[in-house]
């Protein structure tokens, strides 16, 4: 009798472990970038995914998210949660869902930067209604850059040849001569100079990558996007 007991005992447990398989996320650790809004009619969204497994084979579980950290450089950047149900916005710091069993679902975690570069930080903990103290914190990192190079206007000047490897010219539709800067994707001046039109600009000293070029002609400044290849 004992021992059918235990049997009893053991079989419950296996199945009762089982039905509680821990539930995983497949990347705790996100980043996302890209540029900032110019103003606060560009929406921009940068966002960072994952997948949440259930192995369970027997029955659904309900999952519970917190927002433990929500840390936006400004007061004109949001974010949001996206479970598999619902986006949530900046003021909600918790939501539940339930996961059906042996599924693989979608999270999301967005960024809506405007005017101000800097660094978003997300941590959002995702546990068992049943059993909170089983969880697992998924860390989302975001950097926003200065320049959105895509929303430039058309410059007044011709820059060539734009890619670029060591060297370009600069020919001004306004003027003859006058300044230029260079400026990388998280807004540092990387050079910067007078110019005459037509004449050589030495940036063989520049890394490879994409950058924004201004130039100004007394009263008159443009910009445009240089690409060093």
């Amino acid at each position: 009798m004992f021992k059918k007991f235990t049997l009893v005992l053991l079989c419950a447990l296996f199945f009762q472990f089982e039905s509680k398989a821990q539930f995983s996320v497949e990347e705790d650790s996100l980043y996302t970038s890209g540029f900032v809004g110019a103003s606060s009619s560009d929406f921009i969204d940068l966002f960072a995914h994952t997948y949440i497994n259930n192995p369970s084979k027997t029955h659904p579980d309900t999952i519970v998210w917190e927002r433990l950290i929500n840390n936006l450089p400004s007061a004109n950047w949001t974010s949001a949660v996206c479970d598999i149900n619902l986006c949530h916005g900046t003021s909600v710091s918790t939501s539940e869902f339930i996961l059906d069993t042996n599924s693989r679902r979608e999270l999301s975690f967005h960024f809506y930067p405007t005017m101000d570069k800097g660094l978003g930080k997300m941590v959002v903990r995702f546990s068992y209604k049943s059993n909170p103290s089983s969880y697992i914190d998924v860390v989302i990192n975001c950097q926003g850059y200065a320049l959105n190079i895509n929303t430039l206007k058309k410059a007044n000047f011709t820059l060539y040849p734009n890619p670029a490897n060591d060297q370009i010219s600069i020919t001004s539709k306004v003027a003859n001569n006058g300044a230029f800067k260079i400026v990388n994707l998280i807004g540092e001046t990387v050079l910067s100079g007078d110019f005459e039109n037509g004449q050589p600009i030495d940036i063989s000293k520049l890394s490879k990558g994409i950058y924004c070029i201004t130039v100004s002609n007394g009263s008159s400044v443009s910009s445009s996007k240089l690409v060093i290849e």
